[in-house]
């Protein structure tokens, strides 16, 4: 018998659409009365919690807590976290193999505040207690600013995770010894493969040394606690260095001192895949790190620059990382130029300078405030990178009247064939030039690089996520229509699951534009439009062809992004 809820409920897409509206309990309520939903839903709905400020009653949380395996929390919900531990026993009157423990795997906090209150850490601190199955923790870099509640949650990592494998935190101002004690706790831990510290140390207090950095003499502790470490190990017969795979240092202010980072890269890391190049005081020899990362990290293959400042030692010592100390070959590059004007070269330079060296083994490609890199630089990057998996460039965070934001011309991309025939994921802010009225016969030449633009991103057929921008001009917001524009011609992107347009190149589609693209592309799951803050089209989704397509795919998820 054809039974409409197991239907339903067959479509992975609409139980993840449906998990993001029900709470605990009315979920607990309808896998009770309906057997199909118990099946359905038990692995999936308990995995995931997301309290925001739609959860105003955490009362049924203690109810399903050991079903939660992970959890993303908005600091102002941390109180929530709270009841999940309630009526438990507290972990100083019991003995630690009597503990009853969450099963949760990953936590994520998010916070847009500059202030953690000292309540909220508490209420974080609390349940990792009870978290010692945790893998995955990503909070935000706040939680380290009170010193006193920062020392006790950096003994909760050493005590309470022990099978922690990564640990992130985000943007913010830390003393130096709490950095510090934090650094060295991570690089204890028996299981942490990836440690992720986007924050600045604060070592204003110490002074710059002639050729050597900010000089603080915990990072000569620091090394000697690494070694001594490495020799317990040795002792015993155990390999020595550390387990991380991946890291991102703190950032300190002029850069960090030779003396400590090239023993450290030498001697203690050989499992490192992946590293945010750290800024480096700017006398040092490139010889010096050239040997260190080549010596200590033979298996790097990742970069990532948070921090491509004004420094001279930071640029160059990135710029020698990607020719000289990558033998295997660059597989993704990650960087955001800030501070760098749009007519700024060195941008340029360095992206020049990755596909000298490693346009045969790129797959991953983002670039952030994009430093000036050039149309012909970024369609080089689709002609050349043959392994391509993932290409993003500004991915349309800033304004549309922003003058610095990427762009790749019609010209420049219907120029060349793009061979990246496995890419997956795509965003591009795209060009026309023209953007005054010009004779037919150069309109008619836009006409037809702009068609093979398009049939150029169509032949991507493996494409899973595709984000778009144009520049404000009125025939580029015509782009993605069937009579005026080139939708036509992304009509074999099959595989497509998310489709994200910006700077209002969805303003121009209508009832024909989303009837194509519900027949054309099966897969799809999410729609994503952006608009400035002030913008007044806050009704979008409320139009007729929109709710035409939530019709035909209630699971489908439209979003609009505000900047």
């Amino acid at each position: 018998m054809d039974n409409p809820t197991h239907r339903v409920l067959s479509v992975p897409e609409l139980v993840v659409l449906i998990a993001g509206f029900l709470s605990p309990y009315d979920t607990s309520q309808w896998m009770q009365t309906c057997r199909t939903a118990y099946r359905q839903l038990e692995s999936t709905f308990w995995s995931h919690l997301n309290l925001t400020a739609s959860y105003t009653d955490p009362s049924a949380l203690p109810l399903y807590r050991h079903h939660f395996r992970t959890i993303q929390v908005d600091w102002h919900q941390t109180g929530h976290l709270a009841a999940l531990v309630e009526e438990l026993p507290l972990i100083e009157t019991r003995q630690t193999n009597e503990i009853e423990l969450l099963n949760l795997k990953k936590l994520v906090l998010r916070s847009k505040a500059f202030v953690v209150k000292e309540a909220e850490m508490d209420a974080f601190i609390e349940i990792l207690s009870y978290t010692r199955n945790l893998t995955v923790l990503d909070i935000p870099g706040d939680v380290l600013q009170h010193a006193g509640s920062a020392t006790y949650f950096i003994e909760k990592i050493q005590e309470d995770l022990p099978n922690l494998q990564r640990l992130v935190f985000s943007i913010a101002d830390v003393e130096a010894p709490v950095a510090h004690h934090l650094l060295k706790v991570c690089f204890h831990h028996p299981q942490l493969v990836d440690l992720q510290c986007d924050f600045m140390i604060n070592m204003f207090l110490y002074p710059i040394v002639a050729n050597g950095g900010v000089f603080d003499p915990r990072f000569a502790a620091l090394l000697t606690f690494l070694q001594d470490e490495d020799k317990k190990k040795a002792d015993i017969g155990k390999p020595t260095g550390l387990r991380l795979k991946s890291l991102v240092l703190p950032l300190i202010n002029g850069g960090y001192p030779r003396d400590f980072l090239f023993p450290f890269l030498r001697s203690h890391v050989p499992h490192l895949e992946r590293l945010d190049i750290p800024l480096i005081h700017r006398h040092y020899n490139v010889q010096d790190l050239k040997d260190a990362i080549l010596e200590g990290c033979p298996k790097l293959q990742h970069i990532v620059s948070n921090n491509f400042l004004g420094y001279e030692g930071g640029q160059s010592a990135l710029f020698d990382v990607v020719r000289y100390c990558v033998p295997l070959g660059l597989r993704s590059f990650r960087a955001s130029f800030h501070e760098l004007g749009f007519q700024d070269v060195r941008g340029r330079d360095l992206v020049k300078t990755l596909l000298e060296y490693h346009a045969t083994t790129l797959e991953q490609f983002e670039l952030f405030d994009h430093g000036g890199v050039t149309s012909v630089q970024m369609n080089s990057v689709l002609v050349k990178c043959r392994k391509l998996r993932e290409f993003r460039i500004d991915t349309f965070e800033r304004s549309i009247r922003n003058p610095r934001r990427a762009v790749i011309t019609y010209q420049d991309a219907a120029s060349s064939v793009w061979i990246c025939h496995d890419i997956k994921v795509l965003y591009l802010r795209l060009d026309p030039i023209v953007t005054v009225p010009v004779a037919d016969t150069i309109q008619d030449t836009v006409d037809q690089e702009g068609k093979e633009t398009y049939a150029q991103i169509g032949r991507l057929v493996k494409l899973e996520e595709l984000g778009l921008g144009c520049t404000v001009s009125g025939s580029a917001m015509k782009d993605l229509t069937l009579e005026n524009g080139w939708l036509a011609e992304l009509a074999e992107l099959k595989e497509l699951r998310h489709f994200c347009m910006l700077t209002n190149l969805w303003a121009s589609m209508g009832q024909a534009e989303i009837e194509f693209m519900e027949a054309n592309w099966p897969k799809l799951e999410r729609i994503s439009i952006g608009m400035e803050e002030d913008s007044s089209e806050v009704e979008e989704f409320s139009k007729p062809h929109w709710q035409w397509l939530k019709e035909r795919r209630p699971y489908i998820v439209l979003t609009i992004n505000k900047w």
